[in-house]
């Protein structure tokens, strides 16, 4: 059972959070790591279902590979609730994608809660954690 709350930042910020999420999505459907790893702070860490990515340059290069190894298409971000305290907010929400794989497509999907700082007026995930949900049937 899942149970949509509200935005808790304002108006503003929720916006601008929400509208980086859709072009970071958008960059990560062209399959451009660099582009992609610009949405994150310098000192960034990801913690995945494979481990720990720490700082940008280490995303962008786990990107490189994943774009290359799996071709993800149909990458969709749903935030379901931003939040913020001054020039920090976090969001939390679903994903999913379709992996390219030998044996044909294989959807996946998953969790997320993110962090962002502001940086130079534009925000910045810092902190990133989610999962690979098991499918149901």
């Amino acid at each position: 059972m899942t149970m949509e709350q509200k935005d808790t930042a304002d108006p503003q910020t929720a916006q601008e959070i929400r509208a980086v999420t859709v072009k970071h999505a958008e960059t990560y459907n062209k399959h451009d790591a660099t582009a992609y790893a610009a949405f994150f702070t310098a000192d960034a860490i990801q913690v995945t279902p494979e481990g720990m990515i720490y700082g940008r340059q280490a995303i962008e290069k786990k990107y490189a590979d994943v774009f290359q190894q799996w071709r993800p298409t149909n990458y969709i971000v749903k935030v379901d609730q931003v939040n913020a305290i001054g020039n920090e907010a976090w969001k939390i929400g679903e994903w999913s994608c379709t992996l390219q794989t030998k044996d044909g497509p294989f959807p996946i999907r998953g969790y997320f809660a993110s962090i962002f700082v502001r940086v130079d007026g534009a925000w910045k995930e810092r902190l990133t954690c989610y999962n690979v949900a098991a499918e149901t049937k």
